[in-house]
């Protein structure tokens, strides 16, 4: 079986899984950028994701990246729409409370 060039709408098992893996940075990115702000004088009361929870819901969450990138070529620019892809899902979820 001939697999289709990057010109050619098609989906292979490394597009998915460098899109999937694109998105999950760009949502763990969002969940952990507030960490990365605070950490001079971190608030008491604050709670952070565990990093099982982190992986999880980057995970489950990005397959709705996959589903819409993963015909598209494996370039840094379309790894990078992925990428803010994730980060944009994250915010959304935070936006409808769907995560803390």
């Amino acid at each position: 079986m001939i697999e289709p060039s990057d010109s050619q709408l098609g989906e292979s098992r490394a597009r998915v899984l460098s899109h999937w893996i694109a998105s999950c940075f760009g949502f763990s990115l969002n969940r952990l950028l507030p960490l990365v702000l605070e950490w001079p004088a971190p608030t008491p009361n604050e709670v952070f994701p565990r990093w099982w929870v982190l992986l999880g819901s980057a995970g489950l969450a990005s397959i709705l990246t996959v589903i819409f990138n993963s015909n598209l070529p494996v370039t840094a620019r379309e790894l990078m729409k992925s990428a803010a892809m994730g980060f944009a899902i994250c915010a959304i979820f935070k936006i409808f409370g769907l995560i803390g």
